[in-house]
């Protein structure tokens, strides 16, 4: 890992990263008051209460626990279990919008550890002097990252995603990786300089997905057709030839309308 990639990660805030949910309990909170105005079931402070101790732990972590790794991964980690037995206790009684909106803050507190997780793997790794347990370490932390881009993209922040790409194209521009893939005997270093180098472009291609996903069709043929200032379709057509073939195919639509 260069220098450079490596401050990266040590400068990276975890809330720069993942998308707050702060504004979830104030929903949360509305929803369980009007929902217990006409039941009897349960006393509506009774769930207020434990709503509030999750909502003070979720304070804690977002404002004073970002210069202590260890204890705000056990402050998430005890957010997620208190997220799951609330759900648990009021599943009967809270309205979805409440149990829908307290399993986003489990998702944010699981979500926010794969990151801490990521992050400690790879700054271990940077210092690990042997080379099969630091390579190991490395994989471990893209894994990490490589499943909030495979499952939780949506949480990322836009600063987060152009971190993940940077930390992504690091290890895929690492000469050391590189030399280790192509010139190393097939051993345990060649195979985890490859896992490494596999788990780095899967983040990269899963990111450009997710991203590609949130053009316009209609916006992109116009501005293709703005900037080559031609009437021609097919010219148009083989400036984007490295999208996919069924984008291919919605653009082709677009024009013929």
């Amino acid at each position: 890992m260069t220098l450079a990639t490596k401050q990266i990660i040590e400068n990276s805030n975890d809330t720069e990263a993942i998308k707050g949910v702060g504004e979830q309990f104030a929903a949360i909170q509305q929803s369980l008051e009007k929902a217990f105005q006409s039941q009897d079931a349960l006393a509506p402070e009774e769930a207020l209460t434990d709503l509030l101790s999750i909502y003070n732990l979720y304070l804690y972590i977002e404002i004073e626990s970002e210069t202590n790794r260890v204890q705000r991964f056990k402050s998430l980690e005890e957010i997620e279990l208190r997220a799951e037995a609330f759900k648990t206790k009021y599943k009967d009684f809270a309205p979805k919008e409440a149990v829908d909106g307290i399993e986003n803050v489990q998702l944010w507190a699981k979500i926010s550890r794969k990151m801490i997780s990521s992050k400690v793997c790879t700054l271990a790794a940077s210092v690990e002097d042997n080379e099969v347990k630091q390579l190991g370490l490395f994989y471990t932390g893209l894994i990490n990252l490589l499943d909030i881009a495979e499952n939780y993209l949506s949480f990322f922040t836009q600063r987060g995603r152009e971190l993940a790409k940077a930390i992504a194209q690091a290890f895929i521009s690492y000469k050391t990786f590189e030399d280790y893939a192509k010139k190393r005997p097939a051993d345990e270093i060649t195979s985890g300089a490859i896992s490494i180098r596999n788990a780095a472009k899967a983040i990269l291609w899963e990111i450009d997905r997710h991203d590609r996903k949130k053009f316009s069709y209609k916006s992109l043929y116009e501005a293709a057709n703005n900037a080559l200032k031609t009437d021609d379709k097919e010219d148009l057509l083989k400036t984007l030839r490295s999208w996919r073939e069924e984008d291919i195919n919605e653009l082709k639509k677009l024009s013929d309308n």
